[in-house]
Protein backbone atom coordinates (compact mmCIF):
# COMPACT_ATOMS: atom_id res chain seq x y z
CA UNK A 1 0.00 0.00 0.00
CA UNK A 2 1.51 3.47 -0.92
CA UNK A 3 0.81 6.55 1.64
CA UNK A 4 1.92 9.65 1.49
CA UNK A 5 4.41 11.86 3.70
CA UNK A 6 0.80 12.81 5.99
CA UNK A 7 -0.28 9.90 6.20
CA UNK A 8 2.98 7.94 7.48
CA UNK A 9 3.60 10.32 10.04
CA UNK A 10 -0.33 10.16 11.11
CA UNK A 11 0.10 6.44 11.66
CA UNK A 12 3.34 6.59 13.15
CA UNK A 13 2.18 9.15 16.00
CA UNK A 14 -0.74 7.24 16.71
CA UNK A 15 0.91 3.91 17.31
CA UNK A 16 -0.42 2.39 13.99
CA UNK A 17 2.99 1.54 12.46
CA UNK A 18 6.87 1.19 13.94
CA UNK A 19 9.63 3.12 12.49
CA UNK A 20 10.74 0.42 10.40
CA UNK A 21 7.63 0.37 8.41
CA UNK A 22 7.45 3.75 8.16
CA UNK A 23 11.22 4.05 6.67
CA UNK A 24 10.01 0.74 4.38
CA UNK A 25 6.69 2.69 3.06
CA UNK A 26 9.31 5.80 2.08
CA UNK A 27 11.59 3.70 0.71
CA UNK A 28 9.08 2.51 -1.52
CA UNK A 29 7.70 5.65 -2.26
CA UNK A 30 10.89 7.03 -3.40
CA UNK A 31 11.43 3.94 -5.67
CA UNK A 32 8.17 4.66 -7.46
CA UNK A 33 9.08 8.23 -8.01
CA UNK A 34 12.18 7.00 -9.79
CA UNK A 35 9.89 4.79 -12.03
CA UNK A 36 7.72 8.14 -12.71
CA UNK A 37 11.02 9.98 -13.44
CA UNK A 38 12.54 7.56 -15.56
CA UNK A 39 9.58 6.93 -17.80
CA UNK A 40 6.89 9.51 -18.09
CA UNK A 41 8.57 11.33 -20.91
CA UNK A 42 8.88 8.07 -23.00
CA UNK A 43 4.90 6.91 -22.62
CA UNK A 44 2.76 7.15 -25.52
CA UNK A 45 -0.91 6.92 -25.87
CA UNK A 46 -2.33 5.00 -28.80
CA UNK A 47 -4.29 6.42 -31.05
CA UNK A 48 -7.74 4.91 -29.81
CA UNK A 49 -7.44 6.36 -26.53
CA UNK A 50 -7.39 2.68 -24.74
CA UNK A 51 -4.19 1.75 -23.82
CA UNK A 52 -0.53 3.91 -22.98
CA UNK A 53 2.99 1.73 -23.57
CA UNK A 54 6.50 2.28 -23.36
CA UNK A 55 9.01 0.51 -25.12
CA UNK A 56 11.70 -1.33 -22.87
CA UNK A 57 15.13 -2.92 -24.95
CA UNK A 58 12.55 -3.51 -27.63
CA UNK A 59 9.72 -4.90 -25.81
CA UNK A 60 6.76 -2.85 -25.19
CA UNK A 61 5.23 -2.74 -22.48
CA UNK A 62 1.53 -1.93 -22.02
CA UNK A 63 -1.30 -1.39 -19.92
CA UNK A 64 -5.14 0.45 -19.41
CA UNK A 65 -3.95 3.89 -17.92
CA UNK A 66 -0.56 5.37 -16.70
CA UNK A 67 -1.48 4.17 -13.03
CA UNK A 68 -1.38 0.54 -14.21
CA UNK A 69 1.78 0.88 -16.25
CA UNK A 70 3.87 2.25 -13.25
CA UNK A 71 2.68 -0.75 -11.79
CA UNK A 72 4.39 -3.38 -14.23
CA UNK A 73 7.10 -0.71 -14.84
CA UNK A 74 7.71 -1.14 -10.50
CA UNK A 75 7.76 -4.40 -11.02
CA UNK A 76 10.20 -4.50 -13.78
CA UNK A 77 12.10 -2.19 -11.66
CA UNK A 78 12.20 -3.43 -8.73
CA UNK A 79 9.74 -6.53 -8.51
CA UNK A 80 12.20 -9.53 -7.39
CA UNK A 81 12.75 -7.15 -4.19
CA UNK A 82 8.83 -6.67 -2.96
CA UNK A 83 5.82 -8.04 -5.45
CA UNK A 84 3.68 -10.82 -3.86
CA UNK A 85 1.15 -12.82 -5.52
CA UNK A 86 -1.64 -9.94 -4.23
CA UNK A 87 0.28 -7.52 -6.08
CA UNK A 88 0.49 -9.35 -9.68
CA UNK A 89 -2.87 -11.09 -9.68
CA UNK A 90 -5.05 -8.14 -10.68
CA UNK A 91 -1.80 -6.86 -13.34
CA UNK A 92 -2.30 -10.79 -14.57
CA UNK A 93 -6.12 -10.87 -14.83
CA UNK A 94 -6.11 -7.29 -16.67
CA UNK A 95 -3.26 -8.87 -19.10
CA UNK A 96 -5.33 -11.64 -19.82
CA UNK A 97 -8.22 -9.60 -20.26
CA UNK A 98 -6.08 -7.59 -22.93
CA UNK A 99 -3.80 -10.13 -25.05
CA UNK A 100 -4.92 -13.18 -24.44
CA UNK A 101 -8.97 -14.93 -26.21
CA UNK A 102 -9.78 -15.99 -22.64
CA UNK A 103 -13.29 -15.16 -21.86
CA UNK A 104 -14.43 -12.89 -19.20
CA UNK A 105 -16.57 -14.93 -17.53
CA UNK A 106 -13.64 -17.54 -17.01
CA UNK A 107 -12.10 -14.54 -15.22
CA UNK A 108 -14.66 -13.88 -12.87
CA UNK A 109 -14.19 -16.88 -11.84
CA UNK A 110 -10.54 -16.90 -11.24
CA UNK A 111 -11.61 -13.41 -9.34
CA UNK A 112 -14.21 -15.43 -7.62
CA UNK A 113 -11.90 -17.89 -6.60
CA UNK A 114 -9.47 -15.53 -5.46
CA UNK A 115 -11.17 -13.91 -3.11
CA UNK A 116 -12.21 -17.19 -1.18
CA UNK A 117 -9.05 -18.89 -1.80
CA UNK A 118 -6.05 -17.14 -1.79
CA UNK A 119 -7.04 -13.69 0.15
CA UNK A 120 -7.56 -15.21 3.75
CA UNK A 121 -4.06 -16.58 3.61
CA UNK A 122 -0.69 -15.18 4.72
CA UNK A 123 1.34 -16.78 1.61
CA UNK A 124 -0.22 -13.94 -1.02
CA UNK A 125 1.16 -10.90 0.75
CA UNK A 126 5.02 -12.72 0.39
CA UNK A 127 7.47 -11.11 -1.96
CA UNK A 128 7.24 -13.89 -4.91
CA UNK A 129 11.24 -13.89 -4.76
CA UNK A 130 11.47 -15.84 -1.43
CA UNK A 131 7.95 -18.20 -2.01
CA UNK A 132 9.42 -21.37 -1.65
CA UNK A 133 7.71 -25.25 -2.64
CA UNK A 134 6.66 -26.10 0.82
CA UNK A 135 5.01 -22.45 1.64
CA UNK A 136 2.58 -23.81 -1.50
CA UNK A 137 2.44 -27.24 0.23
CA UNK A 138 1.43 -25.82 2.84
CA UNK A 139 -1.52 -23.72 1.48
CA UNK A 140 -2.70 -27.27 -0.34
CA UNK A 141 -2.30 -29.01 2.96
CA UNK A 142 -4.89 -26.29 4.62
CA UNK A 143 -7.09 -26.45 1.07
CA UNK A 144 -7.18 -30.00 1.63
CA UNK A 145 -7.46 -30.89 5.09
CA UNK A 146 -10.16 -33.30 5.99
CA UNK A 147 -10.70 -34.11 2.11
CA UNK A 148 -13.11 -30.66 1.91
CA UNK A 149 -11.76 -30.13 -1.53
CA UNK A 150 -13.02 -31.14 -5.17
CA UNK A 151 -9.70 -32.70 -7.47
CA UNK A 152 -11.92 -30.05 -10.35
CA UNK A 153 -11.62 -27.17 -8.04
CA UNK A 154 -7.61 -28.14 -6.95
CA UNK A 155 -6.95 -28.10 -10.71
CA UNK A 156 -8.91 -25.04 -10.81
CA UNK A 157 -6.49 -23.50 -7.95
CA UNK A 158 -3.27 -24.92 -9.38
CA UNK A 159 -3.96 -23.10 -12.92
CA UNK A 160 -4.62 -19.78 -11.51
CA UNK A 161 -0.98 -20.13 -9.37
CA UNK A 162 0.41 -21.62 -12.47
CA UNK A 163 -0.60 -18.69 -14.76
CA UNK A 164 0.80 -16.41 -12.40
CA UNK A 165 4.09 -17.45 -12.39
CA UNK A 166 3.78 -18.04 -15.98
CA UNK A 167 3.38 -14.20 -16.16
CA UNK A 168 6.11 -13.26 -13.64
CA UNK A 169 8.57 -15.51 -15.27
CA UNK A 170 7.79 -14.31 -19.00
CA UNK A 171 6.35 -11.63 -18.82
CA UNK A 172 7.94 -9.45 -15.83
CA UNK A 173 10.68 -11.48 -15.58
CA UNK A 174 10.83 -11.48 -11.55
CA UNK A 175 11.26 -14.75 -11.03
CA UNK A 176 12.82 -17.96 -13.17
CA UNK A 177 10.86 -20.51 -11.77
CA UNK A 178 7.82 -21.96 -10.51
CA UNK A 179 7.89 -23.86 -7.52
CA UNK A 180 4.95 -25.97 -7.20
CA UNK A 181 6.53 -27.69 -10.28
CA UNK A 182 8.01 -30.05 -8.63
CA UNK A 183 5.09 -31.09 -5.83
CA UNK A 184 3.98 -34.34 -5.50
CA UNK A 185 0.14 -33.38 -5.95
CA UNK A 186 -0.92 -36.82 -5.11
CA UNK A 187 0.22 -36.16 -1.03
CA UNK A 188 -3.03 -34.23 -1.07
CA UNK A 189 -6.44 -36.44 -0.18
CA UNK A 190 -9.42 -34.95 -2.50
CA UNK A 191 -13.19 -34.82 -1.23
CA UNK A 192 -14.90 -37.74 -2.90
CA UNK A 193 -17.59 -37.05 -5.60
CA UNK A 194 -19.97 -39.41 -6.54
CA UNK A 195 -21.11 -38.68 -10.77
CA UNK A 196 -22.78 -41.78 -11.57
CA UNK A 197 -26.28 -39.53 -10.03
CA UNK A 198 -25.88 -36.55 -11.41
CA UNK A 199 -26.94 -37.60 -15.20
CA UNK A 200 -29.82 -38.74 -16.36
CA UNK A 201 -30.21 -42.54 -16.80
CA UNK A 202 -31.31 -44.60 -19.61
CA UNK A 203 -34.53 -45.13 -18.43
CA UNK A 204 -35.24 -41.08 -16.99
CA UNK A 205 -34.38 -40.10 -20.30
CA UNK A 206 -37.48 -42.46 -21.77
CA UNK A 207 -39.86 -40.78 -19.43
CA UNK A 208 -38.96 -37.73 -20.50
CA UNK A 209 -38.98 -37.95 -23.79
CA UNK A 210 -41.99 -39.86 -23.37
CA UNK A 211 -43.64 -36.82 -22.02
CA UNK A 212 -41.65 -34.00 -24.13
CA UNK A 213 -43.65 -35.90 -27.07
CA UNK A 214 -47.38 -35.04 -26.05
CA UNK A 215 -46.19 -31.15 -25.90
CA UNK A 216 -45.68 -29.30 -28.94
CA UNK A 217 -43.73 -26.21 -28.04
CA UNK A 218 -40.37 -24.54 -28.84
CA UNK A 219 -38.30 -25.79 -25.91
CA UNK A 220 -39.74 -28.84 -25.74
CA UNK A 221 -38.88 -29.55 -29.18
CA UNK A 222 -35.06 -28.18 -28.65
CA UNK A 223 -34.99 -30.47 -25.48
CA UNK A 224 -35.77 -33.44 -27.31
CA UNK A 225 -33.46 -32.59 -30.17
CA UNK A 226 -30.68 -31.46 -27.71
CA UNK A 227 -31.39 -35.66 -26.46
CA UNK A 228 -30.34 -36.47 -30.30
CA UNK A 229 -26.99 -34.72 -30.33
CA UNK A 230 -24.08 -34.04 -28.76
CA UNK A 231 -23.56 -30.24 -28.37
CA UNK A 232 -23.10 -27.58 -25.85
CA UNK A 233 -26.39 -25.72 -25.14
CA UNK A 234 -24.62 -22.42 -26.79
CA UNK A 235 -23.81 -24.42 -29.83
CA UNK A 236 -27.58 -25.65 -30.53
CA UNK A 237 -28.95 -22.04 -29.66
CA UNK A 238 -26.77 -20.96 -32.47
CA UNK A 239 -27.86 -23.23 -34.83
CA UNK A 240 -28.91 -21.94 -38.31
CA UNK A 241 -31.10 -23.74 -41.09
CA UNK A 242 -27.77 -23.60 -43.62
CA UNK A 243 -25.96 -25.90 -40.67
CA UNK A 244 -27.41 -28.90 -42.33
CA UNK A 245 -26.26 -30.49 -44.85
CA UNK A 246 -28.29 -33.58 -45.87
CA UNK A 247 -27.65 -36.23 -43.11
CA UNK A 248 -25.53 -34.06 -40.84
CA UNK A 249 -26.02 -30.43 -39.24
CA UNK A 250 -22.05 -28.40 -38.91
CA UNK A 251 -20.76 -26.90 -35.93
CA UNK A 252 -19.32 -23.49 -36.17
CA UNK A 253 -20.58 -21.46 -33.77
CA UNK A 254 -22.43 -19.96 -30.12
CA UNK A 255 -24.59 -18.10 -28.61
CA UNK A 256 -22.86 -16.56 -25.64
CA UNK A 257 -23.82 -13.97 -22.88
CA UNK A 258 -21.46 -11.53 -23.06
CA UNK A 259 -19.40 -9.97 -20.13
CA UNK A 260 -17.34 -7.02 -19.68
CA UNK A 261 -14.61 -6.02 -16.95
CA UNK A 262 -13.93 -2.57 -15.79
CA UNK A 263 -10.86 -2.00 -15.04
CA UNK A 264 -11.69 -1.96 -10.84
CA UNK A 265 -11.93 -5.96 -11.74
CA UNK A 266 -15.74 -5.54 -11.33
CA UNK A 267 -18.00 -7.60 -14.12
CA UNK A 268 -21.03 -6.33 -15.96
CA UNK A 269 -23.39 -8.38 -17.87
CA UNK A 270 -23.89 -7.23 -21.87
CA UNK A 271 -26.24 -9.05 -23.95
CA UNK A 272 -26.15 -12.30 -25.49
CA UNK A 273 -24.57 -12.17 -29.30
CA UNK A 274 -23.41 -15.32 -32.00
CA UNK A 275 -19.39 -15.94 -32.49
CA UNK A 276 -18.35 -17.84 -35.36
CA UNK A 277 -16.04 -19.89 -32.73
CA UNK A 278 -17.03 -22.30 -30.83
CA UNK A 279 -15.38 -23.23 -27.02
CA UNK A 280 -11.56 -23.14 -26.83
CA UNK A 281 -10.99 -21.32 -29.78
CA UNK A 282 -9.83 -24.90 -31.13
CA UNK A 283 -10.22 -26.62 -34.37
CA UNK A 284 -11.77 -30.00 -32.54
CA UNK A 285 -14.95 -27.63 -32.45
CA UNK A 286 -15.53 -27.29 -35.68
CA UNK A 287 -17.32 -30.37 -36.59
CA UNK A 288 -20.35 -32.06 -37.72
CA UNK A 289 -23.03 -34.43 -36.28
CA UNK A 290 -24.85 -37.26 -38.04
CA UNK A 291 -28.85 -37.16 -37.62
CA UNK A 292 -30.47 -39.49 -36.66
CA UNK A 293 -34.40 -40.19 -37.67
CA UNK A 294 -35.97 -38.59 -34.84
CA UNK A 295 -33.70 -35.48 -35.24
CA UNK A 296 -35.23 -35.09 -38.44
CA UNK A 297 -38.45 -35.54 -37.41
CA UNK A 298 -37.94 -32.90 -35.10
CA UNK A 299 -36.18 -30.73 -37.43
CA UNK A 300 -39.10 -30.81 -39.74
CA UNK A 301 -41.70 -29.92 -37.15
CA UNK A 302 -39.62 -27.18 -36.22
CA UNK A 303 -39.87 -25.25 -39.38
CA UNK A 304 -43.34 -25.96 -39.87
CA UNK A 305 -42.91 -23.32 -36.15
CA UNK A 306 -40.36 -21.53 -37.88
CA UNK A 307 -40.29 -21.76 -41.57
CA UNK A 308 -38.86 -18.30 -42.10
CA UNK A 309 -36.52 -18.11 -38.79
CA UNK A 310 -32.54 -17.57 -39.59
CA UNK A 311 -32.27 -19.82 -36.73
CA UNK A 312 -33.43 -23.22 -36.05
CA UNK A 313 -34.47 -22.79 -32.34
CA UNK A 314 -36.59 -19.36 -32.17
CA UNK A 315 -39.14 -18.57 -29.63
CA UNK A 316 -40.94 -15.21 -30.25
CA UNK A 317 -38.20 -13.89 -33.28
CA UNK A 318 -35.58 -14.73 -30.71
CA UNK A 319 -33.01 -17.30 -30.18
CA UNK A 320 -33.29 -19.60 -27.41
CA UNK A 321 -32.22 -18.61 -23.43
CA UNK A 322 -30.25 -20.88 -21.28
CA UNK A 323 -32.29 -19.45 -18.32
CA UNK A 324 -35.55 -20.17 -19.65
CA UNK A 325 -34.14 -23.71 -21.10
CA UNK A 326 -33.03 -24.87 -17.81
CA UNK A 327 -36.05 -23.44 -16.53
CA UNK A 328 -38.66 -25.36 -18.72
CA UNK A 329 -36.38 -28.38 -18.64
CA UNK A 330 -36.25 -28.61 -14.82
CA UNK A 331 -40.03 -28.28 -14.84
CA UNK A 332 -40.76 -31.25 -17.61
CA UNK A 333 -39.06 -33.26 -15.11
CA UNK A 334 -41.02 -32.67 -12.41
CA UNK A 335 -43.98 -33.38 -14.62
CA UNK A 336 -42.28 -36.37 -15.62
CA UNK A 337 -41.36 -37.79 -12.33
CA UNK A 338 -37.40 -37.67 -13.28
CA UNK A 339 -34.90 -35.86 -11.02
CA UNK A 340 -33.93 -32.27 -11.75
CA UNK A 341 -30.95 -31.86 -14.04
CA UNK A 342 -29.16 -28.93 -15.79
CA UNK A 343 -29.02 -28.85 -19.89
CA UNK A 344 -25.49 -29.59 -19.71
CA UNK A 345 -26.21 -32.92 -18.66
CA UNK A 346 -28.20 -34.03 -21.41
CA UNK A 347 -24.97 -34.22 -23.10
CA UNK A 348 -23.09 -36.09 -20.45
CA UNK A 349 -26.40 -38.22 -20.94
CA UNK A 350 -25.84 -38.73 -24.38
CA UNK A 351 -22.17 -39.33 -24.92
CA UNK A 352 -22.47 -42.49 -22.18
CA UNK A 353 -25.21 -43.79 -24.40
CA UNK A 354 -23.62 -43.64 -27.20
CA UNK A 355 -19.98 -45.13 -25.70
CA UNK A 356 -21.68 -47.84 -24.25
CA UNK A 357 -23.37 -48.38 -27.58
CA UNK A 358 -20.03 -49.13 -29.07
CA UNK A 359 -19.15 -45.57 -30.58
CA UNK A 360 -15.01 -45.62 -30.27
CA UNK A 361 -13.43 -43.38 -27.94
CA UNK A 362 -11.75 -41.33 -30.83
CA UNK A 363 -15.19 -40.73 -32.61
CA UNK A 364 -16.69 -39.78 -29.37
CA UNK A 365 -14.42 -37.00 -28.80
CA UNK A 366 -14.41 -35.79 -32.55
CA UNK A 367 -18.40 -35.58 -31.85
CA UNK A 368 -18.11 -33.61 -28.46
CA UNK A 369 -15.58 -30.80 -29.67
CA UNK A 370 -13.36 -32.07 -26.92
CA UNK A 371 -9.15 -31.23 -27.94
CA UNK A 372 -8.10 -34.32 -25.29
CA UNK A 373 -9.53 -37.89 -24.22
CA UNK A 374 -9.16 -37.39 -21.08
CA UNK A 375 -12.02 -34.76 -21.20
CA UNK A 376 -14.36 -37.06 -23.41
CA UNK A 377 -13.65 -39.57 -20.75
CA UNK A 378 -14.72 -37.08 -17.83
CA UNK A 379 -17.99 -37.22 -19.32
CA UNK A 380 -18.68 -41.10 -19.38
CA UNK A 381 -20.93 -42.27 -16.72
CA UNK A 382 -22.99 -45.20 -15.83
CA UNK A 383 -26.61 -44.46 -17.30
CA UNK A 384 -28.35 -48.05 -16.51
CA UNK A 385 -30.28 -48.28 -13.65
CA UNK A 386 -29.19 -49.90 -10.27
CA UNK A 387 -32.18 -52.83 -10.76
CA UNK A 388 -30.60 -53.25 -14.57
CA UNK A 389 -26.77 -53.19 -13.66
CA UNK A 390 -27.32 -56.24 -10.82
CA UNK A 391 -29.71 -57.89 -13.67
CA UNK A 392 -26.41 -57.99 -16.31
CA UNK A 393 -23.82 -58.87 -12.88
CA UNK A 394 -26.09 -61.47 -12.44
CA UNK A 395 -26.14 -62.88 -16.04
CA UNK A 396 -22.59 -62.31 -16.25
CA UNK A 397 -21.09 -63.77 -12.89
CA UNK A 398 -23.68 -66.60 -11.85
Amino acid sequence: MELNTSELLSLLEGDNINVSEVLDQVEEMKKIQKVKNKYKDKIKTRKDGRQVYVYIDRKQIAAGNEDELYKKLYLIEYGEETYSLRDIFPIWIRWKRDYTPVSVRTLRIYTEEWKKYFEPYEIVDIPLVKLKAKDFVKLFRQWTCKRQMTQRMFCNLKSIINGIYSYAITELETVRVNPIKGIDMRQFPMKPVRNDDDVFSIEERRKLLDHLSEIDEIYALAIRFDFQVVMRFAELAALRWDHVRGDRIYIDSQYLLTMEMDEDMNFHNKECENFDHVKGNTDQGFRYIDLTSEAKTILEKVKEMNPDGEFIFMNKGKQLSVSTFNDKLKRYCRAAGVPERSSHKIRFCSASILYENGVPLAELRRMLGHTTTAMTLHYIRSVVSDEKSRQIMEKALA
